[in-house]
């Protein structure tokens, strides 16, 4: 006969125990939460225990004594252990994160120099890969920032926004568009990008470097979903004032609000050649990353990369498939603002005169 289960929580921690588990995001822990909520519910013994979270019954059951010993905070602290002390120190890993934090390093190799002549520590070349993933680390490509971007006015962009359209002095009663838009060059110069492949396997594109070039100007409705896009063989003030009439004849009924770069040959703010229900709020100078159009040029130059193109109407061709998808399925386009400054400074906002979502 099966000897009786003694008591677990001498805490009174069980109410906790369920609420604790739903909110714990580290996986050790979400996963020893598990087992003693399922041992306190009572309606599975050990052995289900552990098998149901993976795990060998003698694991439970030290789990068990942690908890009836020293209740959540003991279950959820991992010992020192008794294998060899780790190389890497609590301030060369403080150190060595920050480093991360700032794109100091291009390979790992240099990571594991600095720490050599830094703090004295040596790794071998799988050890640093394994410091640096267990750090966060990621190899990534960095994002090019001018020299002369203003830091401080890119960040007040965001908060000042809903402002910004009240200085606008919209009509009250009449229904608002937001928009951004921007411009990508396209051609039949090679765009290289990486690909998935096999270990080993060298990957081969084929290129021929000619310089023809075309301009797609693109705009995206941050609430509705809407889409613009014109062709263009240049950019100057002429096609840039021609893309601004297509959007405010996409409804002449609204104003349209649209923001954009100060590039040279884009309008600023009340110009006589604007359209009569069209405003422009243009973004600190070097800011491209304000503007969620640059999302959407990488998903564009992503399915025309890697590829040498015959001419420029085969390109166009299969831009305009990628381009057709937005502009038939809204969605496409609201998931690009779903993470942006744009959703948090004016969805709801009282700053402002008009919701967008």
């Amino acid at each position: 006969m099966a000897r009786k289960r003694g008591r677990l929580d001498f805490n009174n921690e069980a109410p906790g125990i369920g609420k604790r588990h739903r909110a714990e995001k580290t996986g050790w822990k979400k996963e020893r939460l598990l087992a003693i909520k399922l041992l306190l519910e009572g309606e599975l013994d050990i052995a289900a225990v552990a098998r149901l979270v993976g795990r060998h019954r003698n694991s439970i059951n030290d789990w068990i004594k942690l908890f009836r010993n020293g209740g959540i905070e003991a279950l959820l602290k991992r010992g020192e252990g008794s294998g060899r002390k780790g190389k890497m120190t609590a301030e060369a890993k403080a150190e060595l994160t920050e480093k991360l934090k700032a794109g100091e390093f291009r390979t790992a190799g240099q990571a594991e120099a600095w720490l050599k002549e830094k703090h004295h520590i040596e790794f071998g070349t799988n050890s640093i890969y394994y410091h640096l993933g267990k750090l966060g680390g990621r190899l990534k490509v960095a994002r090019p920032s001018h020299l002369k971007k203003d830091e401080e006015a890119a960040s007040a962009f965001k908060i000042t926004l809903a402002e910004k359209m009240k200085e606008l002095e919209l009509p009250t009663g009449r229904k608002i568009k937001l928009w951004v838009y921007d411009e990508m060059r396209y051609g039949l110069h090679p765009l290289v990008r990486r690909v998935w492949s096999l270990k080993g396997v060298r990957v081969v594109t084929p290129v021929e470097r000619r310089f023809e070039w075309g301009y797609l100007f693109g705009a995206l409705e941050v609430g509705g979903g809407a889409s613009e896009f014109l062709y263009s063989p240049t950019v100057n003030k002429e096609a840039d004032v021609h893309f601004l009439n297509q959007i405010a004849a996409s409804d002449e009924d609204a104003m349209h609000v649209v923001i954009g770069d100060g590039a040279g040959f884009h309008h600023r703010n009340g110009g006589g050649e604007l359209p009569a229900n069209l405003k422009i709020i243009t973004l600190p100078a070097y800011s491209p990353e304000l503007n969620p159009v640059e999302k959407f040029w990488d998903i564009v130059k992503d399915t025309i990369c890697n590829k040498a193109w015959p001419t420029l109407e085969a390109l166009e061709e299969k831009i305009t498939v990628t381009l057709r998808k937005y502009w038939e399925d809204t969605s496409r386009v609201l998931s690009l603002f779903l993470n942006s400054y744009l959703r948090s400074e004016l969805n709801g906002s009282k700053k402002t005169i008009c919701l967008f979502y």
